[in-house]
C-alpha cells in the first residue's frame, strides 16, 4: 500500500512539473514574437546601410581635417671644404595662410553636411522600404483570405452545376467556365502564398528575427478612412533631401576653389633661421633670419580655374534639374493620392448602394430559391471586396509615397505614419 502511494505521489510530483513548464512554454510563446507596427520601423536603426553611416560619421567627427598653421619644416646643412668649422646651419618653416586655413575649415563642415544628408537620404529609403513591405504584406495576407473564400464558392457552384447536367436549362459553357475560373484561382492563391512568404522572409531579416513565426499587432493600424480625414495634401512640403544634397556639392564646389585661390596667392612661402660657426673678420653675426616672398604668377592656376568654372557650371545646370524633377514627382503623387482617395471612396458608395447583400438575404430565406442563384451573387459580393481591397492597398502605398514626396516621412521627431495616433519612433 505504501509502494503504491509513493508511486502516486512521484507521478503527481512529475504531472505539476510538466504542468509549470508547459505554462511557462505557452507564457513565453504568448509574451514573445508579438511584434507592433511601431517595432518594425524602428528596425531602421539597426539596418547595416545606418549602422554603417553612423560608425563613418562617428569616425569623420574625430578626425581633424584643419590645415596646420605650420605646413612644413626642414632642417638644412651646407658645408665648405668639408671642414666642420666653417658649416652653416638653416631653420627653414613653411606656414599655411589664414585664409587657407580658414577655408579648408568650410570645406570640411561642406563635405561633413553632404555626409549627413547622404546618410539621411539612405535611412529615408531604408524607412520607406520598411513601409511599403509592410503594406504590401497586409495587403497580401488578406488577398489570400478573400480567395479562398472565392475558391470555395467556385468549387460549391461546380458541383451545384454537376448536380443539374441532366437539367433541361443545363449550360455546359457555365461548367466549363467555373473549372477554368477554378484552376486560375488555385493559381493565384498558388502565387499569393509564394508573394507573403517572400515578404515574410524579408520582414524577418529586417527585424533579425531567429524565432519560428512573426505575429504582428495591428490593432492600432491606421484605416483608410483616417488617411483621407487627415489631408496630407494641404501640408507644408520641405526641401527634397536630394536638392539639399546638390546645394552642398555646389557650396563644396566653391569652397575648394577659394581654398586652392588661397593657396596660390599666398604671399609668405617661407621663414628662415640660418646659423654658421665661422666667424669672419668682417661680418661678426653668427645668425641670420630670412624670408621667403612669392611672386604672382597666375599660370599654374588658370587651369584650374576653368577646371572650376566647367564643374560649378554643370552642377547649378543638374541642381535645376533635380528642382525639375522633384516638383514633378510630387505633383505626379499628389495627382496619384487625389485619384487613390476617389477611386477608393466611388467603391465604397458602390457597395453602399448595391442590392446584391439583401438580394442573398432575401433568396436565402426563400422556399424553393436557387442556390446556382445565391452561389452566384456570393461570388459578386466577394470580387467587390477584392476590388474595394485592391482600391485600399493603392490608397496605403499612395499615402506613403506622398509623404516621402513632401518630405514628411523623414522630419524629425520621426513617427509612425501607419498608426492612428502617430507614435514616436527612436530617433
Amino acid at each position: 500500500m505504501k509502494f503504491i502511494l509513493s508511486i502516486f505521489k512521484l507521478k503527481s510530483r512529475q504531472l505539476n512539473l510538466l504542468l509549470l513548464i508547459s505554462s511557462l512554454c505557452a507564457q513565453s510563446i504568448f509574451s514573445q514574437n508579438i511584434i507592433t507596427t511601431t517595432t518594425y520601423l524602428n528596425s531602421t536603426n539597426e539596418s547595416y546601410q545606418v549602422r554603417t553611416d553612423k560608425d563613418k560619421l562617428s569616425f569623420l567627427n574625430e578626425y581633424n581635417f584643419n590645415l596646420p598653421l605650420i605646413k612644413g619644416a626642414q632642417i638644412r646643412s651646407e658645408t665648405k671644404d668639408f671642414l666642420l668649422k666653417k658649416q652653416e646651419y638653416s631653420l627653414r618653416i613653411k606656414p599655411n595662410s589664414l585664409r587657407a586655413i580658414s577655408n579648408q575649415k568650410k570645406v570640411y563642415r561642406n563635405k561633413m553636411e553632404r555626409i549627413e544628408i547622404q546618410n539621411q537620404l539612405n535611412f529615408n529609403k531604408e524607412l520607406k522600404k520598411r513601409y511599403l513591405l509592410l503594406i504590401d504584406y497586409l495587403y497580401t495576407k488578406d488577398l489570400i483570405k478573400l480567395y479562398e473564400e472565392k475558391y470555395v464558392q467556385i468549387k460549391d457552384k461546380i458541383t451545384v452545376l454537376s448536380q443539374t447536367i441532366y437539367d433541361i436549362n443545363f449550360d455546359v459553357n457555365d461548367l466549363i467556365d467555373t473549372e477554368e475560373e477554378l484552376i486560375a484561382i488555385e493559381s493565384k492563391l498558388t502565387n499569393l502564398k509564394e508573394d507573403r512568404f517572400n515578404q515574410l522572409y524579408l520582414i524577418r531579416q529586417f527585424l533579425n528575427f531567429k524565432g519560428d513565426s512573426v505575429n504582428f499587432d495591428f490593432n492600432d493600424l491606421i484605416n483608410a478612412e483616417r488617411i483621407i480625414e487627415m489631408s496630407i495634401i494641404k501640408k507644408p512640403t520641405f526641401e527634397d533631401l536630394s536638392i539639399s544634397l546638390q546645394k552642398v556639392k555646389l557650396n563644396t564646389l566653391e569652397s575648394e576653389m577659394s581654398l586652392n585661390t588661397a593657396k596660390s596667392n599666398q604671399l609668405i612661402d617661407y621663414f628662415q633661421a640660418k646659423y654658421n660657426s665661422s666667424k669672419s673678420f668682417i661680418f661678426e653675426e653668427d645668425f641670420s633670419a630670412g624670408i621667403g616672398i612669392n611672386l604672382p604668377f597666375f599660370g599654374g592656376t588658370r587651369q584650374k580655374k576653368g577646371k572650376y568654372y566647367f564643374e560649378k557650371l554643370s552642377a547649378e545646370s543638374k541642381l535645376i534639374s533635380i528642382k525639375r524633377d522633384v516638383q514633378d514627382e510630387q505633383k505626379l503623387m499628389l495627382n496619384e493620392f487625389k485619384s487613390a482617395i476617389t477611386n477608393y471612396q466611388d467603391l465604397k458608395k458602390q457597395i453602399a448602394n448595391s442590392n446584391v447583400k439583401s438580394i442573398i438575404n432575401i433568396y436565402k430565406n426563400m422556399d424553393g430559391a436557387s442556390p446556382l442563384i445565391v452561389l452566384k451573387l456570393n461570388i459578386l459580393q466577394n470580387r467587390k471586396k477584392i476590388k474595394i481591397l485592391k482600391s485600399q492597398h493603392n490608397l496605403f502605398k499612395t499615402y506613403i509615397k506622398t509623404l516621402d514626396s513632401k518630405g514628411i516621412l523623414y522630419q524629425k521627431p520621426l513617427k509612425n505614419y501607419i498608426s492612428l495616433d502617430w507614435k514616436l519612433l527612436i530617433p
